[in-house]
């Protein structure tokens, strides 16, 4: 009978890249495995394509409680599910981490990971490291998923073959509608780089930020409201794609659309 494998990782989209990277090697590691991969519901997207992740449990522990959740329910929400992810009778359990220029996060992140292990009475080593060191492993290029790329269709259905398709993607990082307007700011010289023979989508990755959506809605209506799937789906259609955000940056080159970035932060 082979082994059954758990791979946790933690929030964040780095930490998503860190564990997507890291499964290769894992699997070089513990050849004919049944592999399971836990980790935020947010972050699903990011494996609906990979053909490597068999199952993909969201779990509760990684999400926030609910509006007007008492503690008492959500505690035992998170307690009946580690109750039943007993039933998987996993060999051993891996936790990936990208580091964190926040020490509380980084410690955060470990002690999610140790709260899961005790939980399922599992052992498992922890790999915490820079994202870098992690993307130096060979891995399957990030695909969007079906319906992300429905939307770009229809999207784009109109819009002349003769025309540059271009997306200007905008991320807030900390959710603050005034990280979107610096980004607008700069893409202004790149936007001009176009000329007239291109089509221009202006589109702001929110998410399920409700305030944020509305704050846009107001200054901005002409901007799409995009959450990090439908983005996916853009990124895969465009001829261009201008950002100023670490995140589509990073989004772009594990899709390996590098070529079309207009304007690449650097990051390391």
């Amino acid at each position: 009978m082979s082994q059954r494998i758990g791979v946790w990782f933690g929030q964040g989209l780095h930490s998503a890249l860190a564990a997507r990277a890291t499964l290769g090697p894992l699997q070089a590691e513990h050849p004919g495995a049944d592999w399971v991969l836990f980790g935020p519901r947010g972050s699903l997207f990011l494996f609906e394509m990979d053909e490597r992740v068999p199952v993909y449990i969201p779990l509760r522990a990684l999400e926030p409680r609910r509006p007007a959740q008492p503690r008492l329910s959500y505690y035992l929400e998170k307690r009946a599910q580690f109750k039943k992810l007993r039933g998987l009778k996993l060999e051993l359990c891996i936790g990936v981490s990208a580091l964190d220029a926040s020490l509380e996060l980084n410690q955060l992140a470990a002690e999610q990971f140790q709260h899961m292990q005790k939980m399922l009475g599992i052992g498992g080593k922890y790999i915490q490291q820079e994202l870098s060191v992690f993307l130096q492993a060979e891995r399957p290029l990030l695909q969007a998923g079906p319906q992300a790329l429905a939307y770009a269709t229809q999207l784009y259905r109109k819009t002349p073959p003769s025309l540059t398709k271009a997306v200007a993607l905008l991320y807030a990082e900390e959710n603050e509608s005034t990280s979107l307007d610096l980004q607008w700011q700069a893409l202004q010289a790149s936007l001009a780089q176009l000329g007239g023979n291109a089509h221009l989508t202006v589109a702001a990755v929110v998410g399920d930020n409700r305030l944020l959506a509305r704050q846009l809605s107001t200054h901005h209506p002409d901007w799409l409201q995009l959450d990090m799937p439908q983005a996916m789906g853009l990124i895969a259609y465009a001829d261009r794609v201008i950002c100023a955000s670490q995140v589509i940056t990073l989004v772009c080159e594990e899709m390996g659309r590098s070529d079309r970035l207009l304007l690449v932060k650097s990051h390391s």
